[in-house]
């Protein structure tokens, strides 16, 4: 209790695998910062809901300075981005954003005509916003201001629907919620936070509805559960050699749980 009511968004960690990116880092090793990058408290009202359907944006909670009464403090506050950010700009969008850096490319290729300036295509942009994770959302700044990989309470998924007026908050970031980097969750713990963060969200959203997935921070089916599922699906006694179908064991039990657990794949190790 005391744990949950001193860090309710979750014990701030560091991530795991902060040097397996290389299109996390800039040109000089520096960790880049996520193109969209902008703090909950300052999320203009309407983007979600006047943005694509589907959108995937991302969040970490991370420790900052902000006033409050008057007096600096350091308060839990919601940082946003997107690891998917072609989900969340439109093609419009964008060509926008290409035509500025083209031109900004050319500028600088006239200002410096010993220089070797390429001029980026499409496909150079996309490379370029696209796959950046958590670790720069969460982004701390060292004193001289360099970036560098900061700690973060709980992370995830914000998922847009606006034809819903709805949105869908989860805990699916393997850099700040896996196993690894805390082990030994408990999910009901977890699960506390997630619905701390879904009211972060709520208070800064009015009008939307705003949900919460639990996903990552899940343990798999407890055996006796998932025997108990198996045993259902099965004839009555005494069929199962006749029929050729196994009975419930624990071979059949953890194939059956395999299929029923959370899965673990890419998305989910951002």
């Amino acid at each position: 209790m005391q744990e949950q009511q001193q860090y309710p968004y979750g014990r701030p960690v560091p991530p795991k695998k902060t040097d397996s990116r290389p299109q996390e880092q800039d040109d000089k090793g520096m960790l880049r910062l996520n193109p969209l990058l902008m703090p909950l408290d300052e999320l203009p009202r309407n983007l979600f809901m006047k943005g694509r359907e589907g959108a995937v944006w991302h969040y970490s909670v991370v420790e900052a300075e902000r006033e409050v009464h008057g007096v600096k403090q350091t308060v839990p506050v919601a940082m946003l981005g997107s690891e998917e950010i072609l989900t969340v700009l439109t093609e419009e969008e964008l060509n926008g954003l290409l035509a500025n850096m083209q031109d900004a490319a050319r500028r600088q290729a006239q200002a410096n005509p010993d220089e070797q300036v390429a001029v980026p295509t499409m496909e150079d942009l996309k490379k370029g916003i696209d796959k950046l994770g958590h670790p720069t959302i969460a982004a701390a700044f060292a004193p001289n201001g360099e970036t560098r990989v900061g700690d973060a309470m709980i992370s995830g998924e914000v998922r847009v629907f606006p034809s819903e007026n709805r949105i869908v908050l989860n805990d699916k970031s393997g850099r700040y919620m896996s196993e690894k980097v805390r082990p030994g969750l408990d999910p009901q713990e977890a699960a506390q936070w997630g619905e701390n963060v879904r009211k972060l969200f709520s208070a800064q959203l009015p009008g939307v509805k705003v949900e919460f997935e639990q996903i990552k921070t899940l343990r798999p089916p407890e055996n006796a559960a998932i025997a108990q599922s198996a045993n259902a699906m099965l004839p009555p006694a005494g069929q199962g050699a006749a029929t050729g179908v196994p009975q419930a064991g624990p071979a059949s039990s953890a194939h059956l749980g395999g299929a029923a657990a959370p899965t673990t794949n890419k998305a989910a190790r951002r």
